[in-house]
């Protein structure tokens, strides 16, 4: 297997490889001798070519050459050329007279040039085209009849060039169009009815540009869409999707509080926003989520998820879940709430204080469960009966005291991996724990420092471990004041306030025998008003007296 992927690279390389350059006797560049085979790569900066044309060359890499050295002129060589990469090189832009004698192009990639704008028709004598790659570049204007005549562009890349907007109708022509990344950008709007020629795209590339908004209709002729990527799309606030049916949504990072979506998808990837409120329409489609830090509670998720029977994966760590919510009562036209597909359930940074046995966010398929830093106090093994299935447990970072590790791992004989550590364990008991599961194959975390995981030695160090820092305050408001009084707490707060009656009244005691008190009570009396009257008039009397 080596050998075999040795020799592939070996093959490629060749085939990155620049041509060997062939002149002639004037001294010019003979292109049918240096590319004689159907693919080669020019480095050299030739300013002449001779006669010769290159009649079985069909991709031609044009790479690391001057402005003046962009030799357009080669074009005229390539009679049967199919594909033209330009990278690194100076062209500002291009001519469309310049492509006339390749008018079967099919393919054209133009990466880390100096070009600034497309102009009008600027492609329209290469009907053939299908692919036009023109990322990474300097473009900051295209103009909106710069594809015209590309009715058989299937991909388009524009990604990482400095444009501000779109204009109306840019997209019209391409009404074959299959991909387009418009990602790294500068835009901050899309003209209502952009993609409205477009119907056959199937990948949406806008992450990383400055949108302020998008209209809610401004998807809905994308009926064949399979990528959506929004994320780090700017500040969007409030966002309704018109949409059929998406494969894969991404809103990651684009500071959402409100997201109606008309529509359904297969997977959402919607961390790191402040969601409040989620809607989706159609929830038969939905199997995986990812909603990692955001502001939703159990109210806001018991709403979203009712319905979504196909559901496997769900991330809500870092919110604001307080419980899990459970179907309290039936109204007319509501869904049964049943999570009957859900694997994994990520519950990690909220504000659970208990489990509840009858949630159906627990359903009985969950074979990775993660309840890691919440308010647990206590946890009953019965109520995780019902998960039979269950692999991998995390309960660590929270109060817990007592876990009936016995009877637990009793009904979850499936469990390779339990995390454990950052509670109240009285002294001992995690070394216990750990010695009793480790022997019976389940991987019990120890103390983990700055996520790197410990070796196995250190668990005979004493328990419990320091208080770890698993509620800081985030973004979502969580605090790491838990609101409950532990038996343990209310002795610690005795013992530490009878220390300090001991403290004072030895303060005392020294104090009165250094003589600090008397001192200071005769200052005292020194500093009463009327006090030095009555002293002079008591010093007087004493030397009449004398007299």
């Amino acid at each position: 297997m080596y050998f075999y992927l040795c020799l592939l690279c070996c093959i490629c390389g060749l085939r990155i490889a620049a041509a060997a350059v062939v002149l002639d006797a004037t001294g010019r560049l003979n292109l049918s001798a240096t590319c004689p085979d159907t693919f080669c790569s020019l480095t050299e900066k030739a300013v002449a070519y001779s006669d010769s044309p290159a009649v079985r060359l069909r991709e031609l890499h044009i790479s690391n050459c001057s402005r003046e050295a962009v030799p357009w002129v080669v074009l005229n060589l390539t009679p049967g050329l199919r594909t033209l990469v330009i990278r690194n090189c100076g062209p500002y832009s291009i001519r469309k007279e310049s492509l006339l004698p390749v008018r079967n192009l099919t393919s054209i990639l133009m990466q880390r040039t100096k070009m600034w704008a497309l102009r009008t028709d600027q492609f329209s004598v290469l009907p053939n085209l299908e692919i036009l790659e023109l990322g990474h570049n300097v473009l900051y204007q295209v103009n909106s009849d710069a594809f015209n005549g590309l009715t058989k562009l299937k991909l388009l890349g524009l990604q990482g060039n400095a444009l501000e907007e779109i204009r109306e109708n840019t997209f019209d022509p391409l009404v074959e169009l299959v991909h387009l990344d418009l990602s790294g950008n500068l835009i901050e709007k899309l003209p209502k009815d952009i993609f409205a020629k477009n119907t056959k795209l199937e990948t949406l590339l806008l992450n990383g540009n400055h949108l302020t908004t998008l209209l809610s209709d401004t998807l809905m002729p994308l009926t064949n869409l399979r990528l959506l990527d929004l994320g780090h799309a700017g500040q969007l606030d409030n966002l309704m999707l018109n949409i059929v049916s998406v494969q894969t949504l991404i809103l990651e990072g684009s500071s959402l509080t409100d997201l109606i979506i008309h529509g359904g998808f297969i997977r959402l990837q919607a961390s790191n926003n402040e969601l409040s409120h989620l809607h989706v329409g159609n929830k038969s489609s939905v199997i995986e989520m990812n909603l990692h830090g955001n502001l939703l509670n159990g109210n806001d998720t018991y709403n979203l998820l009712r319905g979504m029977w196909s559901l496997e994966r769900l991330d809500l760590s870092k919110n604001i879940i307080e419980s899990l919510a459970f179907n309290e009562f039936y109204s007319e036209g509501q869904d049964l709430y049943l999570l009957p597909s859900l694997k994994y359930l990520n519950l990690a940074n909220n504000r659970l204080v208990s489990l509840p046995s009858d949630s159906p966010i627990l359903s009985s398929r969950l074979t990775f469960l993660d309840l890691s830093h919440n308010l647990l106090l206590t946890l009953d093994v019965e109520k995780l009966a019902g998960l039979p299935n269950v692999e991998s447990l995390f309960l660590e970072g929270n109060r817990l005291s007592t876990f009936d590790y016995k009877k637990f791992h009793s009904k979850h004989e499936t469990l390779k991996e339990l995390a454990l550590h950052d509670n109240h364990w009285s002294p001992g008991l995690y070394r216990i724990m750990f010695t009793y599961l480790n022997d019976r194959g389940v991987h019990l975390q120890s103390r983990i420092e700055n996520k790197a995981q410990i070796t196995s030695s250190q668990v005979d160090i004493d328990w419990p471990p320091k208080e770890a820092s698993a509620q800081k305050l985030d973004a979502a408001g969580v605090t790491g004041i838990h609101p409950y009084w532990t038996l343990r707490d209310i002795l610690a707060f005795t013992t530490l306030l009878v220390v300090l009656a001991i403290l004072l009244m030895n303060l005392y005691h020294i104090l009165e025998e250094e003589g600090c008190l008397r001192r200071f009570r005769r200052w005292r009396r020194s500093t009463v008003p009327g006090g030095n009257a009555r002293t002079s008039t008591r010093r007087l009397n004493e030397q009449d007296s004398e007299v």
